[in-house]
């Protein structure tokens, strides 16, 4: 009695599970079902007596779901997998909004900033100062002019319009320095800083009475070292030979001499040059020892 109680009890909870089975899916259903024969722990003699029982006429007495309560099963269980997935995407559109909204966010919060563009200082053109030099020269050797270090002197000028920064008067050409000039031209020697030789200049009052160094005027300049450049119109300089002399010349159209002897050759112009002093009469010479210049004399004097 007591074991035909308990497969009752067993059979009870054999519908209930089949119920439950007839509920899910088809491919659910199988793996329900091996899992409960897995799991129910009965033994063989009650599982015969189950199926005896099921042939008697236990199926045909109690009720079996019908096709149309497994399909709506079927179909209720779609409809959860349904609300799942809508469920499911509803979520993703909530993160994707979450996500636009917090960049709009942050565009809106970013400030633009005007960006600063630096203008470089401006620095005045560079001028070469032997190029200005240049463009001062007339083109003519009967204008007594020179480009000398970089710098354009015409004569007759000023001793402090003559003399630059890193230039010094040495000392007189056969005595000692000069504080005061008269009316006898001077000759003095000028050299740089270091000691490199310029020229040696001709000094005078321009007055004819006594005057300060520096008031004193430049009547005539003697170039004879390569220490310094100097460069007359034509391009002559200190080493030109005699060619370059006569092609500068004869394109100048001054008129010119020329002298030679066992000391070398000379070329000489003399030309009119007016100017408030009244040192009009200019004297150009150059001279040449084996076909070189090796010095070139400028002379200004007063003319009658």
């Amino acid at each position: 009695m007591e074991n035909k109680q308990y497969e009752h009890d067993s059979l009870n909870q054999k519908d209930l599970f089949q119920e439950y089975i007839d509920s899910l899916p088809e491919e659910e259903e199988e793996k329900a079902e091996e899992t409960e024969r897995e799991s129910s722990g009965l033994s063989k003699q009650v599982e015969e007596d189950l199926r005896d029982y099921q042939r008697r006429g236990y199926d045909s007495q109690r009720s079996q779901p019908s096709s149309s309560s497994r399909s709506w099963s079927r179909r209720a269980s779609a409809d959860n997998r349904r609300r799942v997935g809508v469920a499911l995407i509803a979520a993703g559109s909530a993160i994707m909004v979450v996500g636009l909204t917090a960049t709009m966010i942050a565009r809106n919060s970013y400030t633009y900033t005007e960006p600063v563009y630096y203008e470089e200082p401006y620095v005045e053109e560079y001028e070469d100062p032997w190029e200005a030099a240049y463009q001062q020269m007339s083109g003519s050797l009967s204008n007594p002019e020179a480009v000398v270090e970089g710098h354009y002197v015409s004569l007759p000028v000023k001793v402090s319009d003559f003399m630059q920064e890193d230039w010094k008067i040495r000392s007189g050409a056969f005595s000692g320095s000069y504080e005061t000039i008269g009316s006898e031209p001077v000759a003095l020697r000028v050299e740089t800083d270091y000691g490199y030789s310029i020229a040696e200049i001709s000094v005078v009052s321009p007055t004819g009475e006594e005057v300060p160094l520096n008031d004193a005027i430049v009547t005539g300049i003697s170039f004879d070292s390569t220490d310094a450049w100097v460069e007359l119109n034509g391009g002559i300089s200190i080493g030109s030979n005699s060619w370059i002399i006569e092609d500068a010349l004869n394109t100048d159209g001054t008129e010119w001499t020329k002298k030679g002897g066992s000391e070398g050759t000379r070329y000489i112009v003399e030309s009119v040059s007016e100017n408030e002093y009244g040192y009009d009469d200019y004297v150009l010479r150059l001279e040449l020892v084996d076909d070189y210049t090796e010095r070139i004399v400028m002379q200004m004097n007063q003319g009658e």
